[in-house]
């Protein structure tokens, strides 16, 4: 058996007598999508700032592997979990507005490039080398979204992207990071019908490609869509954890979505 991709084990996040995450346990495996899901309030985003720095846990372990090697992130900076190989998206959408969209790519890839400042300058050469070669990634992501990023509006500032193609950024910048698991939150918030079956078949292209991905969504065509595995948390605890379907059928979690007095029948 492959070695888990991502070991969480007892998180906890307390806010006052709250408690947002409570003793959650869980592994994902490589090269699979797994969405996370559960009712409002239910502790979704706090557990995926928990995992990548935004929040520190109040108990509990994260491990990330990467390589032959897994490394604890509970502690570390965001941006340093984030160059050992988790990256995110957020529900709001974190781009630069007036960056051209091939500097947005630039700078989600500035944890795989060696060459500082200093390096600019006395290092010209090496510089330059890492920069064409950023671009050329840039463009190889951009071709994962195909008529969407097209050469001629790389030039383009984000802030004039429609707000699918907003989404669709991020997605790419949290790629060009080279991530071991990249982690989105509600991709599928505010875009129709159609772009939300696009936004399908991109995540299953990305899956692919190698890439693993942690998924929270509320649409739940979008989860039984894209999803190789499915876990539940309710009030800060998970509930549910397998199969899709099954999971939806659990009894568990009808209730917590639909009240413990609903009939199933």
């Amino acid at each position: 058996m492959p070695a888990a991709l991502l070991e969480v084990s007892g998180l906890t996040k307390r806010f006052g007598g709250l408690t947002a995450v409570d003793n959650v346990t869980l592994t994902l495996n490589a090269g699979e999508i797994t969405s996370l899901i559960g009712p409002n309030g239910s502790g979704k985003t706090t557990f995926f700032h928990c995992l990548t720095g935004f929040y520190r846990p109040d108990a509990g372990s994260v491990r990330l592997r990467n390589g032959g090697t897994a490394q604890e992130l509970v502690g570390r900076p965001a941006h340093a979990i984030r160059a050992i190989g988790l990256a995110r998206t957020f529900q709001t959408r974190e781009i630069f507005g007036e960056m051209s969209l091939m500097d947005c790519m630039l700078i989600g890839r500035h944890t795989q490039t060696k060459t500082g400042l200093l390096g600019a300058v006395f290092a010209a050469r090496r510089a330059r080398r890492e920069d064409n070669l950023a671009r050329q990634r840039a463009a190889e992501i951009f071709a994962i979204f195909p008529g969407r990023f097209g050469p001629e509006r790389w030039g383009e500032p984000a802030e004039s992207l429609s707000f699918a193609n907003r989404c669709r950024l991020e997605i790419a910048m949290g790629l060009m990071s080279e991530p071991s698991l990249l982690m989105l939150d509600e991709p599928a918030a505010g875009m129709n019908p159609n772009e939300r079956v696009e936004l399908m078949e991109t995540l299953q292209n990305i899956r692919q490609l190698g890439y693993s991905l942690l998924v929270v969504e509320h649409n739940m065509r979008v989860v039984l869509g894209i999803s190789d595995r499915l876990i539940v948390l309710d009030r800060g605890n998970k509930i549910a954890d397998g199969d899709p379907q099954d999971v939806f059928n659990d009894p568990l979690v009808t209730a917590a979505y639909l009240g413990e007095d609903y009939d199933v029948a």
